[in-house]
């Protein structure tokens, strides 16, 4: 063989022997560009065969570089064949002698050679010659500091100080060590077991903060490749040993206090949970159970939303319960549930497999805690009773003593509420934790019981209502649904306004749903009987009706008056849903099981016949008619009421409707018979005057109407019924008895004055022109009346324009007659006077009176006219005096014919105004005598053409 195959296989067999250095892999060769061959698997010879080609060529080399290079390859081999004996035969000790010989050898000629010394070390510690061993180890170290064996050299080292208790020498040697790299991927295979030995050398020579610290760098190291139940053997073993040197030193430290100190930054660790389980199992160990037990809570403080908390939290009780201390033991259970019961946010935080394990724990303790404080409130519920009756008992004793107990009584009944709260939270936690489990419908019966001592009624109200319906509970469900009536019941009692409408319909649901689920309960009839009536007073009337037509039905029946009750229920119902007949059914039955002192039977005496008159109303709907005569009238029958009054005062107005005259007659007067006093009666006057009317006895209608002026205690009746009476004795032609009625009525009353007017004017009609002293009078309070009013202007001007007409026709009678000059003076005046009187007319302004007045005051003018040219002529004139005389007259005619025309034509300018009555017209007749050519034309029709449209 060549030197330089020789030397190729000496370096390949002395790489193959630093089985601890980093080699090349495919990661660190560059890319290639060509597919690589399959790989061929090369037989490897035998130590045997490889001894024997390494002698023969040591026997025929000559170099003495080369000797050296194989004397150690064959070295080597021997060590090889030795350790490959050894793991053959694992039972027998096999001597390394010969391998040590042979580094003996090579080290005695290189002395400082650390490859050669630390071969040399191996063979001598396998064969058991330690400190030989470390002597050769203390040459590398000395010789080559930088040997890539210093590693091993220091660990060998600081461990042979470590065990002979130089701990300081030890600690150094783990420090040096650890210098050399970080990890043992960094080719340094000894890191881990150094950091671990530092850690216990350090503790050792009492360094525990030092300790504690490289014993936390070991675990982060560790904790970093994967967490410690996962992690090899011998790491894993590395892991609990320095949790366990750890504890010993936050033991010393402090306790779980120094644990956190450790913490880098103020974050935890990912395996803080560790370091608190070991302190506390080592406290445990040591039957420090408080201390173990503080321990492991002051993780769950600290840490309180970390996933390992609960069992650590769950770890402290079990340690308490250990130690037999049930005064922390209750408290702790306590704790847990508040930190990791449903409600809790570590509870909302986490996933369903959590949840499971939390679940399991808290099913017991809930359970219980709730059981304990259900039994204490029990207690202190007791115990205020009888401090009550001790406060009763004192009542004669000193007023200071009194007030001690009444104190001592109410704080007793704090803290018992205080506990039934503090029970009824934890059942319902129970519910809420495990809906499905067979305990459930219990423990939420218990909460119900619970909230209702609490006086916690709504909450009381929701538990029951669970238990009875949700649950279906079939040992608790009677006394749950009961039990969740009167809570409602309690409720609507307490609040108002729609809190006590809400409360209500609770009620009425709970108590359908007993009587539907328990009907055999002795409580179910009375339970469906209040629902009846509450669903009729929440206008819930076809389920009213229901269930008071369910409980009609009930078996064993309903008594008298649980039957009185359900048919006034059905009969209010159904007359709410406007079923009429059916609500006279059952009033009917109600009157017929009742005595009528009852208050039951008042009421539906009343109710039937509000009944029979809804059916009297619709019968009419479309008008009077027959049927709903006949249902107003048989409303009397079940009684003389008011409502059969007023039901036969309607009556009597359809017969008015209807023109039946005797009938309505009839009823009329069955109606003051028996109602004489009735609210309706005054109003009957009226309705007599139109049936005597139609009857064709306006003269019996005036006089009743009169004598209800004279005797009903209502003024304003008093009054209309005196018009009336008048109107009717008008009517009736009773003259006389009219004219006495309207001016009683004038004298009596001077409101409403418009009415008094008419009275008066119909005075002025009633006396003919004939008996102008009785009827002048009326005429000029009519014209002097001061009512503002359009009628009262409108009787004015008629009364003033009355009163100028006779100025005008005595005016016309009056004749000029010789002397001349006196009559003319006299007739002078008389004009004055109608002038007067006609201007006062017109002062009103009213067009049918405006006209009449102009024409008049035209006509009284042309009148003058005329009368002075048909005047007597003086006697004993011959012609030319006659003549001249005429022509006097005419001169002083002249000026008054003129004023005529002048108003003449003043009246006919109206028809501008669209005014043309009979007075423009006799206008026009006045002016065509007066000035013929221009007025007295004959009229011309023309014709219209709707061409241009």
């Amino acid at each position: 063989m060549n030197k330089k195959i020789l030397a190729l296989a000496i370096g390949c067999t002395l790489l193959s022997a630093c089985g601890n250095q980093p080699s090349e892999t495919l990661a660190d060769l560059p890319a290639a560009t060509i597919p690589q061959e399959p790989a061929i698997e090369i037989p490897q010879p035998d130590i045997a065969t490889l001894q024997r080609s390494y002698e023969q060529a040591l026997a025929s080399n000559t170099d003495s570089h080369t000797r050296r290079q194989i004397r150690l390859r064959l070295a080597d081999l021997e060590m090889e064949r030795l350790e490959q004996q050894q793991a053959d035969n694992p039972g027998i000790a096999v001597s390394y002698r010969s391998a040590v010989q042979h580094y003996e050898v090579l080290a005695a000629e290189s002395p400082g050679d650390d490859y050669i010394l630390y071969r040399l070390a191996r063979a001598r510690a396998l064969d058991g010659e330690m400190g030989e061993s470390l002597q050769a180890l203390e040459k590398i170290a000395a010789a080559a500091p930088e040997s890539p064996f210093i590693a091993e050299v220091l660990f060998r080292r600081g461990e042979a100080a470590f065990n002979r208790k130089d701990y300081p020498a030890a600690a150094r040697d783990f420090r040096a060590l650890l210098q050399q790299g970080d990890t043992p991927f960094d080719g340094n295979p000894f890191t881990d077991n150094a950091r671990y030995m530092l850690g216990w050398s350090e503790f050792k020579s009492s360094e525990y903060r030092r300790s504690a610290e490289t014993f936390l760098q070991l675990l982060d190291q560790l904790h970093g490749r994967a967490p410690f139940d996962e992690l090899p053997a011998g790491q894993r073993r590395l892991a609990e040993d320095s949790l366990r040197g750890l504890a010993l030193g936050f033991s010393y430290q402090g306790g779980a206090g120094a644990i956190e100190s450790f913490s880098p930054a103020g974050e935890h660790r990912p395996y803080q949970h560790h370091l608190y389980r070991a302190l506390g199992d080592w406290y445990g160990e040591k039957e420090r159970y408080r201390e173990s037990a503080n321990t492991y809570l002051a993780f769950v403080e600290n840490h309180p939303q970390s996933p390992e908390a609960p069992a650590l939290h769950l770890r402290a009780i079990e340690t308490l319960q250990n130690a037999r201390l049930p005064g922390e033991v209750l408290p702790a259970k306590r704790e847990f549930v508040q930190r990791y019961g449903i409600r809790s946010d570590y509870w909302q935080q986490s996933d369903n497999a959590q949840r499971e394990r939390l679940a399991d724990w808290l099913r017991p303790w809930l359970a219980e805690l709730a059981k304990y404080d259900h039994a204490r409130a029990q207690a202190l519920a007791t115990q205020q009773t009888l401090a009550t009756q001790q406060t009763l008992a004192t009542q004669q004793t000193l007023a200071t003593q009194k007030g001690k107990s009444e104190q001592s009584a109410a704080e007793i009944a704090r803290q018992a509420q205080t506990a039934y709260l503090a029970a009824a939270d934890l059942y319902q936690q129970y519910a809420e934790t495990f809906p499905e489990d067979s305990d459930t419908p219990e423990m939420v019966f218990l909460m119900a019981e619970c909230l209702e001592h609490a006086g916690d009624d709504p909450g009381a109200w929701s538990a029951y209502s669970a238990v009875a319906w949700e649950y279906r509970d079939p040992q608790r469900g009677a006394e749950a649904g009961y039990g969740a009536i009167l809570a409602a019941s309690r409720m609507q009692q307490r609040t108002g306004g729609e809190q006590q409408t809400l409360w209500l319909d609770r009620k009425t649901e709970a108590s359908l749903k007993f009587a539907d689920a328990w009907p055999g309960d002795r409580r179910a009839l009375p339970v469906l009987l209040d629902a009846a009536d509450n669903l009729f007073r929440q206008t819930r009337y076809p389920e009213a009706i229901a269930a008071a037509q369910r409980a009609s039905e009930w078996q064993p029946p309903p008594d008298r008056r649980q039957t009185q009750n359900l048919y006034l229920v059905l009969g209010h119902s159904y007359f709410e849903l406007q079923d009429y007949p059916q609500a006279e059914l059952a009033y009917t039955s109600v009157l017929q099981g009742a005595a009528p002192e009852e208050s039951a039977y008042k009421t539906a005496q009343q109710r039937l016949q509000a009944a029979i008159y809804r059916q009297a109303e619709l019968a009419m709907g479309s008008g009077p008619n027959e049927e709903g005569l006949r249902h107003l009238l048989r409303i009397r029958d079940s009684g003389r009421t008011d409502i059969a009054a007023t039901a036969q005062y309607d009556a009597i107005n359809y017969l008015i409707d209807m023109q039946d005259w005797q009938r309505a007659s009839a009823e009329l007067a069955d109606f003051r018979q028996y109602y004489p006093a009735h609210r309706l009666a005054p109003t009957l006057a009226a309705k007599a005057v139109v049936i005597f009317q139609a009857l064709g006895l306006p003269g019996d209608a005036a006089g009743e109407l009169l004598r209800l002026a004279q005797s009903d205690p209502d003024a304003e009746v008093r009054r209309q019924s005196l018009f009336m009476a008048a109107e009717h004795f008008q009517q009736a032609g009773e003259t006389d008895k009219a004219i006495a009625a309207y001016r009683q009525y004038s004298e009596q009353w001077q409101q409403p004055a418009e009415q008094r007017l008419e009275a008066q004017y119909q005075l002025v009609q009633l006396h003919d022109k004939s008996r102008r002293q009785q009827r002048n009078p009326w005429l000029q309070s009519l014209a002097y009346n001061k009512v503002e009013s359009p009628r009262g202007r409108y009787l004015a001007a008629y009364a003033q324009s009355e009163l100028a007409e006779q100025s005008f026709q005595s005016f016309a009678r009056l004749p000029l007659r010789l002397p001349l000059k006196a009559s003319l003076a006299d007739k002078k005046r008389a004009l004055d006077t109608t002038v007067a009187d006609y201007r006062k007319v017109l002062k009103f302004n009213i067009a049918e009176f405006t006209t009449q007045a102009n024409f008049r005051l035209a006509e009284v003018y042309r009148q003058l006219s005329r009368d002075l040219m048909e005047s007597q002529r003086p006697n004993g004139l011959d012609a030319l005096e006659l003549e001249q005389y005429e022509i006097l007259l005419e001169e002083q005619a002249y000026p008054f014919e003129e004023k005529a025309i002048e108003l003449h034509e003043a009246n006919i300018q109206r028809t501008t105004d669209g005014i043309y009555d009979d007075w423009v017209k006799r206008s026009f007749d006045s002016l065509g005598k007066l000035l013929p050519a221009r007025y007295q034309k004959p009229e011309k029709t023309l014709g219209w053409s709707n061409a241009l449209h």
